[in-house]
């Protein structure tokens, strides 16, 4: 196993371990908050920064920051596992019956697929104007919002993944062995099970990595915007959006403010957040350097 490919499951497990067992060991509880105080005639109000008794510090309201990561990360994580999961299960079995059933047209005249048009739309626009009516201050409850937008983004993403799929599908069947198995009579799905399957293994467990690394981007996209995993909730006078969910790019977004002062409560999330997703990005670079190696000794045997 290559080292880069070590160090994203180490992240990556490291997250997960924390996500489910993190609340037995934290030193305080989500909705247990820091007191004002008093020391030689001086007000003590949080936010507290980090410190012995607060690791990560709190928010204004005097929540622990690492009890409101620990419980947002099962959003953050499993969220992005299951759009992902979902995206490459509908959109590959998609475009591997397109691309081996499709007929082999030759791209004449520029003529592009209509899902090759869609990519250049950036999601994020198309997902904010379809939850911005129904995220803020939303009557269903949070996990609700949260299956709201995981189908969203799944809808959104299947194109892609069927079309990458289409393409590497179509290319294997016009492989000497899948026309060999074919001329001595083997059924198309025998031979896209036996062989096409066989050769795009690979490439699904690649794309289902790189596929976790773009939704977890596009959460980060629609925090900015205001759209939080589970919801928002608004406040007035002064205006403030805070995630129902603590999901970490909620948490984010809703600590953006600040940037100049009290910067843990903003950085803290941030953190957790780009070490979750380099943590999947080097599985990628990880894998893609693993098969590389291992198709080359193949070959030079």
């Amino acid at each position: 196993m290559n080292k880069t490919l070590l160090l994203g499951l180490i992240i990556t497990i490291f997250m997960l371990c924390a996500s489910l067992f993190g609340k037995y060991v934290a030193p305080h509880d989500l909705n247990e908050s820091a007191q004002v105080s008093s020391s030689g005639g001086e007000l003590i109000v949080p936010p507290f920064p980090p410190s012995k008794n607060y690791p990560l510090g709190t928010d204004k309201y005097g929540y622990d920051i690492l009890a409101k990561l620990l419980a947002g990360s099962k959003y953050t994580i499993f969220v992005a596992f299951s759009v992902a999961f979902a995206r490459m299960a509908i959109g590959s079995t998609i475009g591997l019956l397109l691309g081996y059933f499709g007929k082999a047209k030759a791209s004449r005249g520029g003529q592009v697929p209509i899902w090759n048009m869609l990519n250049g739309i950036p999601v994020f626009v198309i997902v904010w104007m379809i939850m911005i009516g129904i995220s803020i201050n939303p009557a269903p409850s949070a996990p609700t919002m949260t299956l709201i937008l995981a189908v969203v983004l799944t809808i959104l993403g299947i194109p892609s993944v069927a079309g990458t799929m289409k393409d590497k599908t179509a290319i294997i069947r016009e492989k000497q062995f899948v026309l060999s198995a074919r001329s001595i009579g083997a059924g198309s799905w025998s031979i896209m099970w036996k062989h096409v399957l066989q050769h795009l293994k690979e490439s699904f467990l690649i794309l289902f990595v790189q596929e976790i690394v773009l939704i977890l981007g596009l959460f980060g996209q629609l925090a900015i915007l205001n759209i939080f995993v589970g919801g928002t909730r608004q406040f007035r006078d002064p205006i403030e959006y805070v995630s129902r969910t603590n999901e970490w790019s909620g948490l984010i977004g809703q600590s953006r403010d600040y940037l100049f002062a009290y910067q843990w409560v903003l950085f803290m999330p941030l953190a957790a957040y780009i070490v979750f997703i380099l943590g999947f990005h080097l599985i990628s670079l990880g894998l893609e350097k693993h098969y590389r190696t291992t198709y080359a000794k193949v070959s030079q045997i």
